[in-house]
C-alpha cells in the first residue's frame, strides 16, 4: 500500500508540473509566431510657412531663377554680347529678351522654358543708337543677375517682371517693375555703377 500510495503522489506530481497537458516546448514556438509589436506611425510633418514646400510662380526663388534661365539662353544664342532688357509676356510663360553685341547692335529674341524659341532677330539701328547702348553698356559695372539681386532685397518675396537697362537723370540705371504675392507691382530702379536704389514706388 505503501508503494502505490507513493506511485500515485508521483504521478499527480507530475500532471502538475506539466501545464495540464502543455507540451513541452509549445511556449517557446508560440512565442516565435507571436507577431511583432507595429511600428509607431510616423510623426506628422509640419508645412513649411506659406503652407507648401514647393515655392510659387510669384516667389522670389522662382523668379529670379526663371529669368536667370531665359538670360543664360538668350546670351548663348549671341556669345559676346550683354543682356539690356528681359520681360515677361504671355502670363510669365515667355521671356522677350535683347541683348547688345560688342558693335551696339541689338538682337531680340523669345525664350520659353529655357529656350530660344523665336529670334535672334537683329534690329535695324543707325549709328547713334548703336553708340547709345555701347556707352550704356560701358557705364554698367552690375550686369543683370547682380542688379536683379539688389532689386530682390529692396522688394523681399517679389518676382521681377520686367528689367531694362537705362539712362534716368543722367544715370545708367537698371528699371524693373516687381510683381509681390500681394498682387501689387512695384517700380524699382537701382544705380547701375553702384547697386544703390535710386527710386522706388509701389
Amino acid at each position: 500500500m505503501m508503494i502505490l500510495r507513493a506511485l500515485g503522489a508521483a504521478a499527480g506530481a507530475t500532471m502538475l508540473a506539466g501545464g495540464c497537458g502543455a507540451v513541452p516546448g509549445e511556449a517557446g514556438r508560440m512565442a516565435a509566431h507571436t507577431p511583432p509589436p507595429l511600428s509607431p506611425a510616423p510623426p506628422a510633418t509640419t508645412p513649411p510657412p506659406g503652407g507648401t514646400a514647393s515655392p510659387s510662380p510669384g516667389g522670389t526663388a522662382a523668379g529670379a531663377s526663371d529669368l536667370r534661365q531665359a538670360a543664360r539662353a538668350a546670351l548663348n544664342a549671341v556669345p559676346g554680347a550683354t543682356l539690356t532688357s528681359i520681360e515677361t509676356e504671355e502670363n510669365g510663360r515667355v521671356w522677350e529678351v535683347q541683348v547688345v553685341d560688342r558693335d551696339g547692335t541689338e538682337h531680340q529674341m523669345d525664350v520659353e522654358s529655357g529656350k530660344v524659341v523665336r529670334g535672334p532677330t537683329t534690329e535695324q539701328e543707325d549709328a547713334a543708337d548703336k553708340a547709345k547702348h555701347r556707352d550704356r553698356v560701358a557705364a554698367a559695372k552690375l550686369d543683370y543677375s547682380a542688379a536683379a539681386d539688389k532689386i530682390l532685397a529692396a522688394v523681399p518675396q517679389g518676382r521681377i517682371t520686367e528689367l531694362n537697362l537705362d539712362t534716368e537723370r543722367g544715370k545708367t540705371v537698371w528699371e524693373s517693375d516687381v510683381l509681390t504675392p500681394d498682387g501689387f507691382k512695384h517700380e524699382v530702379a537701382v544705380d547701375a555703377a553702384t547697386g544703390a536704389v535710386v527710386r522706388r514706388s509701389g
